[in-house]
């Protein structure tokens, strides 16, 4: 049967109208229209989704403005930016705290946007909430926990910093004076606290003690562990005279104090400025090397030894040896950092150090060190090295 235009106009104006309620009714968000010509801009529509997540029936809540929806404590900066967006007849997209009929306090996110006639005027706003009150919650949660490991880490940082400083104290402020020997030396610590020890050590009889010591790690336990080794080590050296057996008793000091798979490297070298003669072993560290004039190729001081604090008196051994130094000689004592870079590149031999060494023999000890330093850094694509930079040494002035 065939309907007059007329009657199939409006049949089409229900059938779109139903639809359109059937759509919005379907949503799980909340929809509203609101009058913009009629006083105090009340609603005039709201969808099932929004009954179902406010708890208002439209019945309660038609005719009157939706400002039904805030409480106590939701942002009037929030509540001006909406208002300025509707006077401005502009859409907004705020989030904001609203209540629920029974009182219970959601989260909204609020979408309004205008709807403008045919002279661009502004009649009605849609309005579609969503209720993120599970995301906003979990989004604060992290917030605050962000929070709380911000001030977490800051204390990590002051504590470090605390610990750094603490440890330049281990360091001496000024090596001995000598007529017979000059010693020199060159730290430059990472970041972050690391575990490099050395000294120079005043000896009966003209004699020097020369430390280098590397603690496993970095940070604070590092920072605690050359804490406890300087002050064992100073102990031991207090009391006996052999460079053995000041290893010996430190490490006896040390083992089972020591956390974790922690240990320590060390060199250890006690000088005759009287004999020239020089006493030395290596507990698991680098050989430290000899620059002597005339000569050829480097003299490594190289000797077996147990790492310290890892095994038992019954369980370690340390080699030492002497070596009758001449005046000119240069002794150069180092930790691994500038090692390390040298096996991580990819260009260099394993044996480059001691090819730098001997190409700058002639250098004077500081000017030596400082160039050790640079060519270090020149091996890195970083520019910095991964640990403490350590250099300690002598040169031999006179004998006897």
């Amino acid at each position: 049967m065939k309907h007059p235009k007329g009657i199939e106009k409006v049949l089409s104006t229900i059938v779109k109208s139903e639809l359109l309620q059937k759509a919005t009714n379907a949503s799980s968000e909340g929809i509203t229209i609101s009058s913009m010509s009629t006083e105090d801009r009340p609603l005039i529509y709201v969808n099932e989704g929004f009954q179902w997540m406010t708890g208002y029936l439209g019945e309660e809540v038609i005719g009157t403005n939706c400002r039904f929806l805030q409480g106590e404590d939701t942002n009037q900066e929030t509540i001006k930016k909406i208002r300025d967006a509707v006077n401005n007849g502009e859409a907004c997209i705020v989030e904001l705290l609203n209540y629920k009929k029974d009182g219970t306090p959601f989260w909204n996110r609020l979408s309004i946007t205008p709807i403008k006639d045919e002279n661009n005027k502004v009649t009605h706003y849609v309005g579609v909430q969503s209720d993120i009150t599970d995301l906003t919650e979990t989004r604060n949660r992290l917030i605050e926990a962000n929070n709380k490991l911000q001030i977490f880490q800051n204390r990590i940082l002051e504590d470090l910093e605390q610990a750094k400083n603490a440890q330049q104290f281990l360091l001496p402020s000024d090596l001995p004076k000598s007529s017979k020997v000059r010693f020199a030396s060159l730290f430059e610590p990472m970041e972050e606290v690391g575990g490099d020890v050395y000294d120079v050590i005043n000896l009966p009889n003209e004699n020097y003690g020369l430390l280098v010591a590397d603690v496993t790690g970095h940070g604070i336990n590092a920072a605690l562990l050359t804490f406890m080794l300087s002050s064992t080590f100073k102990n031991a050296a207090d009391k006996l005279s052999s460079p053995s057996e000041i290893i010996t008793l430190t490490n006896e000091q040390l083992f089972k104090k020591m956390p974790g798979n922690a240990f320590v490297t060390m060199f250890y070298a006690q000088y005759d400025s009287v004999t020239g003669i020089l006493t030395y072993l290596s507990a698991g560290h680098p050989d430290a090397y000899i620059l002597r004039k005339g000569a050829k190729h480097t003299i490594s001081l190289s000797t077996q030894g147990t790492i310290i604090g890892a095994f038992s008196k019954d369980e370690i051994s340390f080699e030492e040896k002497e070596i009758q130094l001449e005046i000119g000689d240069k002794v150069i004592i180092y930790t691994d950092a500038i090692i390390d870079v040298i096996d991580n590149s990819e260009n260099l031999k394993e044996d480059e150090l001691a090819v730098f060494l001997e190409k700058n023999s002639e250098l004077d000890i500081d000017e030596l060190f400082k160039s050790i330093y640079q060519y270090g850094l020149s091996c890195t694509s970083s520019g910095a090295y991964p640990d403490d930079f350590t250099l300690l040494g002598m040169e031999v002035i006179s004998i006897g």
